[in-house]
């Protein structure tokens, strides 16, 4: 017994003096030690999964808080740096060309084998190029057609609630509208979300789920692994919403088997178009890209970045327009002129993309609903082969750099009044007080080769999805407030007050 706990006690104090060292060397001898930032943000992470986990998403606002102290650059954690500077952006994700993502910062959501989670920038190359021609503005001119069909539909629920005079979250048909056209467009079939009652339940909520236990999969990147060996009905006791996560997993994973067994291309040649994923098995990527889980993990993304950020922004879009009685009655005054009538059977037949796209204030009306909805709140972060020189300070290469949609979002100097919803600062090739194109600084699907893959798919959703809301139905907001859009936990995507009730409007009669 004595040599067991002689043994033990060895062991304790060769981990403290290990521990005692790593935090020596944190202060005084990594690369990053002269840097700007508290002392505890280099010695360890836990004052992350304080503000991510315990505080709910909060460590945003802390870095914010940081930046406020420290200055443009700060060490944020024991590794990583993180720069605020607009005018920084750009050579961090533009001008820097291919980079590697910090691979830390992907394993939020479980399924590291998609295009999204991908760290090495080779890796990556091989997995977007295989999914690029599939995103392409040909050929989501051509999905019109199922996005059409799915508009229809949702404009039909809509006069529903107009007809009854009841209150509905619009925010809710959003979602079901952008999760059927992405299922049509990924695997020929959809689970007909717009028609649930009330859209609920829809994709929307397990992907909700995921997105708040992210923060916690990424201090404890075991957990996932763990919870996966547990019964499935032991975890839905402890989270019920896990129900439609698990429910959600088990059919993407049927839609890859079914697919590999020829039982979705029949589906897929009645379609007007073909599938990404019959057309992805079929393509040329390596045999090894496509088992069975790494395709299961893409179309999780896929389906998941599809709904939840278009969902979103068509959210904020409506709470500032209704908001704001000036700038909704300019939109719909250029929405009467350029769609003078509307055929009562299919209100979407007319409408096309490419001529809604020219429509000046519907346009500066969506880039600006993109700026407040952010995309995405998470820190971006690369890994350069070389140093990096900011001002007076040189960032060690193989550093994790990164940055934040919504602090580019908010620089007053860049966007005066960045909290309002201001369409006409985006309204004759606008110019920022250093000269420089406002569109520069648009990073609304990011920047450089790891853009957001959907660009196009969002832009004809936005297009015809507010053109034809705003044409056809009037609204007022119904127990909404700004609250219910202002970004209050960052959750990888951005989340309003967790209590809150949705877009909740009045279809006028």
């Amino acid at each position: 017994m004595s040599i067991f706990w002689s043994g033990l006690v060895t062991a304790t104090a060769i981990w403290l003096a290990y521990l005692v060292a790593l935090v020596i060397y944190r202060l005084y001898f990594h690369p990053l030690a002269k840097f700007p930032g508290p002392k505890y943000a280099a010695v360890s992470r836990w004052h992350e999964y304080f503000y991510d986990v315990h505080l709910q998403g909060k460590f945003i606002f802390y870095i914010e808080g940081l930046h406020k102290k420290y200055g443009p650059i700060v060490r944020i954690t024991p590794d990583e740096v993180h720069i605020l500077d607009s005018d920084f952006w750009e050579t961090i994700f533009t001008k820097a060309g291919r980079v590697d993502k910090y691979d830390w910062l992907s394993g939020r959501f479980g399924n590291e084998n998609s295009v999204l989670s991908t760290g090495p920038d080779d890796l990556h190359r091989t997995r977007r190029n295989a999914l690029n021609p599939f995103f392409s503005r040909k050929k989501i001119i051509e999905l019109q057609g199922v996005i059409r069909q799915k508009l229809k539909l949702l404009l039909s629920k809509v006069q529903e609630y107009q007809d009854s005079g009841a209150p509905f979250a619009i925010n809710r048909g959003y979602m079901a509208f952008a999760e059927d056209v992405i299922m049509q467009y990924c695997f020929a079939h959809d689970y007909n979300s717009l028609d649930a009652p009330n859209w609920n339940p829809i994709l929307h909520d397990p992907f909700r789920a995921v997105s708040i236990s992210g923060n916690m999969s990424l201090q404890f990147p075991l957990l996932p692994k763990i919870l996966n060996t547990l019964p499935q009905s032991w975890l839905v006791k402890l989270e019920p919403s896990y129900a439609l996560v698990f429910q959600m997993q088990r059919d993407f994973a049927k839609q890859i088997v079914d697919l590999k067994s020829g039982k979705i291309d029949t589906l897929a040649e009645k379609a007007s178009q073909g599938t990404v994923f019959s057309e992805l098995l079929h393509g040329d990527l390596p045999p090894s890209q496509k088992s069975d889980l790494r395709l299961q993990d893409e179309a999780q993304l896929i389906i998941g970045a599809g709904l939840a950020t278009t969902g979103w922004t068509l959210s904020v879009a409506t709470f500032y327009l209704l908001s704001n009685p000036s700038v909704l009655a300019r939109l719909q005054n250029e929405l009467k002129e350029a769609i003078p009538t509307a055929d009562k059977s299919d209100p979407t037949a007319n409408l096309e993309w490419t001529e809604l796209e020219k429509l000046p204030y519907l346009t500066a009306c969506i880039k600006e609903a993109i700026r407040l909805s952010y995309s995405t709140t998470s820190r971006n972060a690369r890994l350069f082969s070389k140093p990096i020189q900011y001002g007076s300070w040189v960032i060690p290469p193989r550093t994790p750099i990164s940055m934040t949609i919504p602090f580019l979002n908010h620089d007053e100097d860049i966007f005066p009044n960045s909290t309002s919803f201001v369409p006409e600062r985006w309204l004759d090739s606008p110019r920022t007080k250093n000269g420089s194109p406002l569109d520069r600084y648009f990073v609304g699907f990011g920047k450089g080769t790891r853009s957001c893959l959907g660009i196009n798919l969002a832009y004809a959703e936005l297009y015809l999805t507010l053109a034809a809301t705003f044409r056809y139905f009037d609204f007022e907001l119904y127990e909404t407030d700004k609250t219910d859009v202002k970004l209050a936990h960052d959750f990888f995507l951005p989340f309003p007050k967790l209590e809150s009730n949705g877009i909740r409007v009045i279809a006028k009669a």
